[in-house]
């Protein structure tokens, strides 16, 4: 089984961003500190493993009041979603083939 782990750093921009007229040019800074893990196992379905600020489970609406304040209403998914879907449209646009072989990727913020 293969297995790739890497971390995304933060970025903060300063000027620009991918939708403002500018064609997608910034200027911005990573930041070290703060960092995002990846991990991708090869697997029989691709699948998305939800990181604890994900869950959907709770064992009480109090316990998901707190988790709300905590993380906000979003989570990583939907970042990890768009990811795959725009590394698949660059594919398509380029010609790229992509194997069949897929994966199961676990990420923690």
């Amino acid at each position: 089984m293969q297995i790739i782990r890497q971390q995304g750093f933060a970025r903060a921009g300063l000027i620009g961003n991918p939708s403002d007229g500018y064609h997608g040019k910034t200027i911005s800074f990573l930041v070290q500190d703060f960092h995002a893990d990846v991990i991708l196992y090869e697997w029989e379905d691709l699948e998305l493993i939800l990181s604890q600020e994900d869950r959907s489970r709770f064992g009480s609406v109090h316990e998901l009041v707190r988790d709300v304040q905590l993380h906000g209403y979003y989570g990583g998914v939907r970042l990890v979603k768009a990811t795959i879907r725009k590394f698949v449209d660059y594919c398509r646009q380029h010609n790229l083939p992509l194997h069949e072989r897929n994966f199961s990727i676990r990420y923690e913020p």
